[in-house]
């Protein structure tokens, strides 16, 4: 379904160079210790699964990579180059923006405008951010939406689509801006069961295509399947990490291999 794109695909000489690097990242929100020192780099063209118990850490670490939470210590790497903050550890409007057009996210909620159609809600990050054309833009649109399937709801309202049509448009939309990574938080899990897999399906063949992807989700299957690498956060800090088949099938630490017991019985 989806072939290489832009953002995606990156040169040759930057082939295995760090996108995303998290040096000692701490969280807290009051006194809850969320994130305690995080070291983790995804390279290019890379999929990393993030996966552990509701509660440790895992959304808070997406959202720490493109600043929709702040930082308490440590620094975050986007393309080799560290994001420049001012007192207070928050970065600059124009920091921020410079941060969120290279980072595209995929949330639980679609978020999708409910007056615009598929194809005006990818359109719209094009138009107003990137300041492109409205012909150009929608050619934009048109050709990420055939990406995800859904060429031919591109006139349909939200409203009009199912939960995994919304969320593919969605997806569509964090493409649109080429971003040299994408974050996915648990974006099936607001689905009903049987719309999932077509989600999981886009996910997947964006993987396969090269887009560096950071999935936080309990997804096992999608993880054994489309992961390179595999990182359990227990309590804040990375546990274990390593291959689907190490961390999956084979895990060292016992409380990996408890969180995936519990797995099996839900």
């Amino acid at each position: 379904m989806i072939g290489p794109s832009p953002g995606g695909s990156l040169p040759r000489d930057r082939a295995g160079s760090a996108v995303v690097r998290l040096e000692k990242v701490h969280k807290r929100f009051g006194d809850l210790h969320v994130l305690r020192g995080i070291d983790l780099e995804v390279v290019a063209g890379e999929t990393v699964v993030i996966i552990g118990a509701s509660g440790s850490g895992k959304s808070t670490l997406l959202r720490c990579i493109n600043y929709l939470e702040v930082p308490d210590a440590g620094r975050v790497f986007l393309d080799g180059r560290p994001v420049a903050t001012r007192d207070g550890g928050v970065p600059s409007e124009r920091e921020l923006s410079h941060l969120r057009r290279h980072v595209g996210m995929v949330f639980q909620q679609f978020n999708l405008f409910p007056h615009m159609t598929a194809v005006q809600n990818v359109m719209e990050g094009p138009r107003s951010v990137l300041r492109m054309a409205q012909e150009e833009a929608r050619e934009l649109a048109l050709r990420q939406l055939e990406k995800v399937g859904l060429l031919d709801k591109a006139d349909q309202y939200p409203s009009r689509l199912s939960g995994g049509q919304q969320q593919r448009v969605a997806i569509a939309r964090a493409l649109a801006m080429e971003p040299l990574v994408m974050l996915f938080d648990e974006a099936t899990s607001a689905l009903d069961p049987e719309l999932v897999g077509e989600v999981l399906l886009v996910m997947r063949d964006l993987s396969q295509a090269g887009m560096t992807m950071v999935v936080v989700t309990h997804e096992m299957g999608f993880a054994s399947a489309a992961a390179d690498r595999v990182v359990f956060i227990h309590e804040g800090q990375i546990h274990e990490q390593g291959t689907p088949d190490e961390v999956l099938r084979d895990p060292r630490q016992e409380r990996t291999r408890a969180f995936l017991r519990g797995l099996e019985h839900i």
